[in-house]
């Protein structure tokens, strides 16, 4: 997709946004509420340049980005190998989907009350609870992944000679391709969810913990401004990031579509 079409494509995705802007602004006229719970587009927008300009906003986002990409990699260091090996046994792999689904379920914000009786608040709990998030999806995905491959392409390999790292290199990892990158996207998904809410409930830092500390004066507008940074961020990834990723291997493969 080039040229004009492009650009329409991306006014078309801006006008929801557009038009929420749009009753946001007018909503005061229309509506009678405290002025502090839906401050003004322009009470919010001076809030976000003086977050901007004195550091904290920058601080905030960059220790949630961190701590996010650090249980992103290991989270999926362990999870994805592990998966695949374990559904390469379909016996073993029978055994663990069920776990992997039920795991799954409760991955996350869930295990909240047990990170704290473990490590306390603070940054400890928090890592600890976005690394389950990405685990337990990627993991889940994996064992997934692997089990789509129809059988006869195993037997296929197999009768050939293929060796183990030749079976996973040439069947597993093309075969499981589409499910390992919505698992990847998925877990940084469920795993950026679950890094605002800890941070909201348990944090000492990061945007989440910056918009939990603004109720304390009922700042409004800062709360406001971490909604929007939270989005912003997670659409710049997924557009930037996974997309680009996706584009450049399972629909160059032909392995997906878009109809």
């Amino acid at each position: 997709m080039t040229g004009r079409p492009k650009l329409q494509s991306a006014l078309l995705g801006l006008t929801p946004f557009v038009a929420l802007v749009l009753i946001w602004q007018v909503a005061p006229s229309v509506f009678s509420y405290p002025a502090y719970m839906l401050p003004t587009v322009s009470e919010v927008g001076r809030r976000f340049i003086e977050l901007t300009l004195n550091g904290e906003l920058a601080r905030s986002v960059g220790a949630s980005l961190l701590r996010l990409a650090a249980a992103f990699v290991v989270g999926n260091l362990i999870a994805i190998p592990l998966g695949v090996l374990l559904a390469m046994n379909a016996r073993v792999s029978r055994i663990v989907m069920p776990v992997a689904v039920f795991l799954q379920a409760v991955a996350g914000i869930a295990w909240a009350p047990l990170a704290v009786l473990w490590f306390g608040l603070g940054n400890t709990a928090v890592t600890f609870l976005v690394v389950n998030s990405v685990f337990f999806s990627s993991f889940y995905n994996a064992i997934s992944g692997v089990r789509s491959i129809p059988p006869v392409l195993w037997r296929a390999v197999r009768s050939l000679g293929a060796s183990p790292w030749q079976v996973v290199r040439e069947l597993v990892l093309p075969g499981a391709m589409v499910q390992l990158l919505l698992g990847l996207r998925t877990s940084l998904a469920l795993g950026w969810r679950a890094l605002v809410a800890a941070e909201l409930i348990i944090g000492t830092n990061g945007i989440g913990f910056l918009m939990m500390d603004a109720t304390k004066w009922y700042g409004t507008d800062t709360i406001i401004c971490g909604i929007v940074v939270i989005g912003v961020l997670w659409l710049a990834v997924d557009r930037f990031v996974f997309a680009a990723i996706e584009r450049n291997t399972v629909r160059r493969w032909g392995m997906v579509n878009d109809n």
